[in-house]
């Protein structure tokens, strides 16, 4: 039922809304348009005599204790939210959009000023961005459908935009067994308002953190395998984490640890990350993960405070690395489009298969955006939200949860397109919403299942 809250427009219910579909629930949450719950069972163990319907089960997405407290501490890691109005980060907080006059009626280049709340950066629409605000809610026919306007100005940016974000759990079309798992399927549109003459940038993305053992699971995911079948290359990042506007190939002889072409266990593939790209020794880079592996202070409230970090002079040259400064993935892969259509007749694409074996869970990660980012977390401390605010008085650390945030490129805004068609980097530019023009659609589908079926 709502949750009645007090913020700076007055009184806002907090709408909460729960989907159930073959033993898959989902709690969604109109503040930030959010994923606050993911139920699945442990298809790992025997369904009981009395059905599926009983089998035991976990939460395995990261998240607040509630609503509120999601409110009052304004969401720092973006848990569960949709992201916006521009996902990822810009650089220098500023980009620059081909505008139209309205004195001449001609065409110019205007800059505009973000907050930089990433410092130096911008990250993910700002301090107050779409993932803080409350968004209207209601049910159409079996969706749930969350709607924001976000003014002229709002964050710096330009143009008054409607946004959309519509949740349905639907059945596994492909799969025989019908019965077992289910599909959660979002769409994002966004259009200018009635009116609007302002263009300006688009570009939202779903910000859960999964962990297919559980939020609270001691050994993090470590344990799970992940799998990038179209993701041949990804965009190498300066040393705060914005793009060089390369494009480089996982199979480079330097860049081994990104490449997930081929199903890697994710306590391996940060050993590989840490020496290949923090520039740690084997030893180094092993003796991190097994300390992760072994810390229980996730399961407590009592945060260790461990974290793996680069060396404190820096990492392999050309990685961009900072000394001391947390590792692990937090990387833009480009996905080679080429699947199903959605609803809407746009292109989904398989970006990633996420497994934990023990468990027996699947999740597979369906897109219509150009990019994903793969985030695991390296930011979490145990400190920041604090366990109080957290699911179960938990200590979310480093590592604890995977963001597969699909998306266009980081720091893609493009003044204009008159591009070179030879630019690798521009075909995954950011989206400019233009007066008489296409509106803006993102779909993403998570299907969980089992993952021996």
């Amino acid at each position: 039922k709502p949750i009645p809250i007090s913020s700076h427009d007055g009184p806002s219910p907090i709408r909460l809304f729960q989907l159930t579909l073959n033993n898959v629930t989902v709690e969604l949450s109109s503040l930030g348009a959010s994923i606050t719950k993911v139920l699945l069972p442990n298809y790992s163990q025997a369904a009981p005599a009395t059905g599926r319907q009983n089998m035991a089960r976990d939460d395995v997405v990261l998240s607040y204790a509630s609503p509120k407290d999601q409110y009052d501490d304004k969401n720092t890691p973006f848990f569960g939210a949709i992201v916006g109005r521009v996902a990822n980060r810009i650089i220098d907080g500023q980009f620059q959009l081909l505008q139209r006059t309205q004195s001449s009626d001609t065409l110019e280049i205007e800059t505009y000023q973000l907050e930089k709340n990433n410092s130096p950066n911008h990250l993910h629409g700002g301090f107050d961005g779409f993932c803080t605000k409350n968004w209207a809610a209601k049910i159409v026919n079996d969706t749930v459908q969350f709607t924001l306007i976000s003014p002229d100005g709002d964050q710096g940016y330009p143009g008054g935009v409607e946004v959309t974000a519509t949740y349905a759990l639907v059945h596994i079309q492909s799969k025989d067994n019908a019965d077992i798992g289910a599909n959660l399927c979002l769409t994002m549109h966004a259009s200018l308002l009635p009116g609007e003459n302002r263009a300006t940038p688009i570009a939202l993305a779903q910000h859960s953190y999964f962990n297919l053992a559980s939020h609270s699971s001691h050994r993090r995911i470590l344990d799970h395998t992940l799998h990038l079948p179209n993701c041949t290359k990804f965009t190498p990042l300066d040393n705060t984490s914005i793009p060089t506007r390369e494009v480089q190939e996982v199979d480079d002889a330097s860049t081994k640890a990104m490449d997930f072409r081929k199903e890697k266990v994710l306590a391996d593939a940060l050993i590989q990350y840490g020496e290949e790209r923090a520039g740690l020794e084997h030893g180094d880079a092993m003796n991190n993960v097994h300390r992760l592996l072994n810390d229980n202070a996730t399961t407590s409230n009592d945060a260790s405070g461990i974290v793996a970090r680069v060396p404190k002079n820096g990492g392999t040259p050309g990685a961009n690395l900072d000394g001391n400064s947390p590792y692990g993935f937090d990387h833009n892969y480009v996905i080679d489009m080429d699947s199903q259509s959605s609803s809407e007749g746009e292109s989904l694409c398989l970006a990633a298969v996420l497994s934990h074996p023990p468990t027996g869970r699947s999740l597979r990660v369906f897109t219509t955006a150009p990019g994903m980012q793969l985030y695991t977390s390296n930011y979490l401390d145990g400190k920041t939200p604090p366990s109080a605010l957290c699911k179960d008085g938990l200590s979310y650390g480093q590592w604890q949860g995977i963001c597969l945030e699909t998306q266009t490129y980081p720091d893609s805004v493009f003044p204009s397109d008159d591009i070179d068609s030879g630019d690798e980097f521009a075909k995954g530019r950011c989206f400019i919403l233009r007066p008489g023009e296409k509106d803006y659609f993102h779909a993403v589908e998570y299907e969980f299942h089992n993952m021996h079926d």
